[in-house]
């Protein structure tokens, strides 16, 4: 299968990658879009993802819905701007056909394809494989984009996303594929003596797979293939774009945690997993944290005093001196496996539906900035 170079190659400099990954309830899609906005109000052009399957971002923005294809936020008086989007795999494979060039006759026996129809429908799993080839065609469709910002899916289904490109490259590319899409061609007349005995003994092949998997099943995968040949090219062109944008010196992790022990097995595993696949350390964000401020002032050590004092407030006393203390050990324990550690104190207003709503996303994103330094 031939591939072509990327656009975002040939153009020059890709835009800048940021994965937000970790488990879930940690509040990584609200960091991921408070990042984007952070972003786009020091004048960056931003592209907004996310993969993850429950569809969170668009609560964190405060909006009803996000098409696939994505929507430009409104913010007023801001130097850059931001495109959101959710993935949704049916839609976009849909598109893709589309714009491959497909004629309406293809395109309708593609759609009656059963292989088509639980892809695009009904196999949940697509969302991870395909993410990346998505993450990939932004910089082709988005002129001027600077940075793209990609919220992952909750836990270690994160590690699927990082590792796909490889697998899906790999396969769209290998030998039984082709092999595949040349036997469900029609039959040509004018094939040699050579070829047509290889059919044949192809067949026979194709009976004893069949015996394990049924013979309409392989017909209609070679069908699908056919059919999606053009849309697999370019598929291919974006997956190899991926592998090498997610393994850029340019591309930045955020590992968001919180001060949960399984939150913070889940980050310590991706934090290992990203050295395991040659990728830059990622930067480890301790969200909804105790702050620092507090914990430090003598007149909160003075309440504390009294309150421990008091029958009816030693609960919530206790509660603070345990919560305070675990937060320590788990930062201790992440500053081993990360490049930097940051807390970020639990934020006030988000979950109001108001103007200021979007302001206080981009204050914790301008936190994340600020302490890794990026640009």
């Amino acid at each position: 299968m031939k591939k072509n170079p990327p656009n975002a190659l040939r153009n020059g400099k890709p835009p800048r990658l940021h994965l937000f990954l970790g488990a879930g309830g940690v509040g990584k899609t609200t960091l991921s879009a408070g990042f984007a906005l952070a972003l786009a109000q020091r004048g960056h052009h931003v592209g907004l993802m996310s993969i993850d399957p429950a569809k969170r971002l668009q609560g964190a923005l405060g909006l009803s819905e996000l098409p696939e294809i994505g929507a430009r936020l409104d913010l007023p008086n801001c130097p850059g701007s931001v495109r959101a989007s959710v993935l949704h795999i049916g839609e976009s494979l849909k598109r893709w056909v589309n714009e491959a060039g497909l004629s309406q006759a293809a395109q309708e026996r593609l759609y009656e394809n059963e292989l088509f129809r639980a892809l695009a429908e009904r196999l949940a799993t697509a969302t991870d494989t395909f993410a990346a080839v998505r993450m990939a065609e932004w910089p082709e469709r988005e002129e001027g984009l600077t940075d793209l910002v990609v919220d992952t899916a909750p836990g270690i289904h994160a590690i699927d996303f990082l590792s796909k490109p490889e697998k899906l490259s790999a396969f769209l590319d290998g030998k039984l594929i082709e092999w595949l899409k040349w036997f469900a061609q029609e039959n040509n007349t004018q094939a040699g003596l050579l070829q047509r005995v290889v059919k044949g003994g192809a067949r026979r092949i194709l009976d004893g797979l069949a015996e394990l998997g049924g013979q309409r099943f392989m017909l209609h995968f070679a069908e699908f293939l056919i059919l999606l040949d053009q849309v697999f090219a370019r598929m291919m062109t974006r997956l190899d774009f991926a592998a090498h944008w997610l393994r850029s010196a340019e591309t930045h992790c955020y590992v968001v945690t919180s001060v949960r022990y399984d939150a913070v097995q889940v980050a310590w595993e991706l934090s290992k997993t990203l050295k395991s696949l040659k990728m830059k350390p990622g930067q480890v964000v301790i969200n909804r944290a105790f702050p620092e401020a507090l914990r430090t002032d003598p007149s909160f050590e003075e309440t504390l005093r009294t309150m421990r004092q008091q029958e009816d407030d030693s609960f919530f006393a206790n509660y603070l001196d345990n919560f305070i203390i675990v937060q320590r050990r788990v930062q201790e324990q992440l500053s081993h496996a990360a490049q930097s550690v940051l807390t970020l104190p639990v934020a006030e207003h988000l979950d109001a539906h108001s103007a200021l709503r979007l302001e206080d996303l981009a204050s914790l994103g301008h936190r994340i900035l600020e302490h890794t330094g990026d640009r």
